[in-house]
């Protein structure tokens, strides 16, 4: 088992899966369109975030995005971890823990102190992050409009 960096390549077939990801990590919030997907993404990867392979057999199973972000309610720049995803036949394996706690090490060693990432209703990773230390801090709430008298 090993915990990297991708490499070029990898981080092309990483982005193949980016339209199942958007579906899986979003459910059902976000119509799951090939744009969107790349627009979601393409932000992280252009401000110079990447991505942690977990590799084993020679065979990429998982990976998670790490980057950083300004978080508006303190001003200061953050870590974030705007992806993790583990491929369907490699789940319930522990590789998502291994990859967040690689990725910390990552932020930590480039001097953060906080990392974020966004977690929407119902997706059973929430309990993860929260095994991981993880808190709430801020809640969207939504209501829709027009159904009402």
């Amino acid at each position: 088992m090993t915990v990297r960096k991708s490499t070029h390549r990898e981080t092309q077939k990483i982005l193949d899966f980016s339209l199942q990801v958007l579906k899986e990590a979003t459910m059902g919030h976000v119509k799951p369109k090939k744009e969107k997907a790349s627009e979601m993404v393409s932000p992280f990867l252009d401000g110079g975030g990447f991505y942690l392979v977990y590799i084993e057999n020679n065979e990429v199973q998982g990976w998670i995005g790490v980057g950083e972000t300004f978080d508006y309610h303190t001003d200061e720049i953050v870590g974030v971890i705007p992806e993790i995803y583990v491929l369907p036949q490699y789940r319930k394996r522990g590789i998502a823990e291994k990859l967040c706690n690689e990725a910390f090490k990552h932020l930590e060693e480039e001097g953060f102190k906080r990392v974020q990432l966004n977690v929407f209703e119902g997706n059973q990773a929430k309990h993860l992050y929260q095994k991981l230390g993880f808190q709430e801090k801020v809640t969207l709430m939504e209501k829709q409009l027009g159904s009402y008298s």
